[in-house]
């Protein structure tokens, strides 16, 4: 009873924080697209063609002078940060340059081609300040032999226009822009993912929150990839808008803004449904977290995908701030991703 409590007071307490200190910092106007007239695939209402067309591999631009002063408390990994253009132009300048941070373990010899080359690639929450979770999951792997590469989703952490809060603009906006960020976000990490696969990576998926609905549609576009484990995801977008907690009221006001027949909206919502869709890895690749007292995502939603797809998925008593910042869950994961590869550190 304690543990349940004091885990839906946390979630409230932070939801509000992060509603008024992020999502409504400085009062910003919402950001007005009309990108659904140049780019028809946002209304398709179809997986497919709303994440299309199929992105080039994207070009990594690495940038060594760039690595974090934590380099040096890392025996196992070479840091370095990168970055790439989106295929995606939004009109922010630091947005469409997507950036990344790659954890390159030194332990085992990459020119023998008989070593495979195994690779996590992550995606963090819609409010990304640091690289701590990124962290611990590359102190638990890198040792092992396991790159882990880290993507800034857009309008997070690196990618945050200058005078906003990170995450800010991913629900400042309406309809049409929030639309558009969800579809640059699947198309960024699909094109740093055919970059690893042309170089020999062998492409794990680890994604916490909103960067686990990003894992998981990424799952259901993207051929080859070895597994997916995702925290807290949210995987019904369109279901979210009514059954989310406090923060998905910043949601709420950009697709509020032009009100549509509820029919409508739950067609161009479609795309962002992970259910109404087959994963092109097999789901026994797939391992779902859930967080029992999570008062920002509705955990109910995850288990029916659960079952729907018949995958691995395990419970924490535990709310969602403490499952997607804690420890616990991401040492989970560290060790489910060492046992799937069959590696010892």
């Amino acid at each position: 009873m304690m543990r349940r409590l004091w885990s839906t007071v946390l979630d409230e307490i932070l939801g509000y924080y992060l509603l008024h200190r992020f999502f409504y910092y400085k009062k910003h106007p919402l950001i007005l697209s009309n990108a659904g007239e140049t780019s028809s695939e946002l209304y398709s209402g179809d997986l497919n063609t709303f994440f299309s067309p199929t992105p080039q591999a994207a070009r990594l631009e690495y940038q060594p002078y760039l690595s974090p002063a934590s380099q040096s408390t890392f025996d196992s990994a070479q840091i370095e940060d990168f970055q790439f253009p989106s295929s995606i132009q939004t009109g922010f300048f630091e947005n469409d340059l997507v950036k990344g941070r790659h954890w390159k373990s030194t332990t085992v010899d990459r020119t023998a081609d008989s070593i495979p080359h195994y690779t996590v690639v992550a995606v963090d929450g819609i409010v990304q300040m640091g690289v701590r979770s990124f962290n611990r999951l590359a102190r638990r792997l890198t040792p092992a032999g396991v790159d882990v590469v880290m993507l800034d989703s857009p309008f997070n952490y690196r990618r945050t226009p200058a005078g906003y809060r990170p995450g800010q603009l991913i629900a400042g906006g309406n309809l049409d822009h929030q639309l558009t960020v969800a579809r640059q976000g699947v198309l960024d990490l699909w094109s740093l993912i055919l970059a690893l696969q042309k170089e020999g990576h062998q492409i794990g998926l680890v994604g916490i929150s909103h960067g686990a609905w990003m894992t998981l549609t990424a799952a259901l576009l993207i051929e080859q990839l070895e597994f997916v484990m995702a925290i807290t995801p949210p995987v019904d977008l369109f279901h979210i808008l009514e059954e989310g907690g406090t923060v998905v009221k910043a949601i709420r006001r950009g697709v509020a803004h032009e009100p549509m027949d509820r029919d409508r909206l739950e067609q161009l919502c479609r795309p962002l449904v992970v259910a109404n869709w087959t994963a092109k890895v097999p789901t026994s690749a797939i391992h779902l977290h859930v967080a029992d007292y999570d008062r920002f995502i509705p955990s109910f939603r995850i288990e029916a995908l659960a079952e729907l797809w018949k995958t691995h998925s395990s419970h924490h008593p535990l709310g969602h701030i403490e499952a997607t910042t804690g420890p616990k869950v991401v040492s989970q994961v560290s060790s489910d991703i060492l046992n799937f590869w069959n590696l010892s550190q």
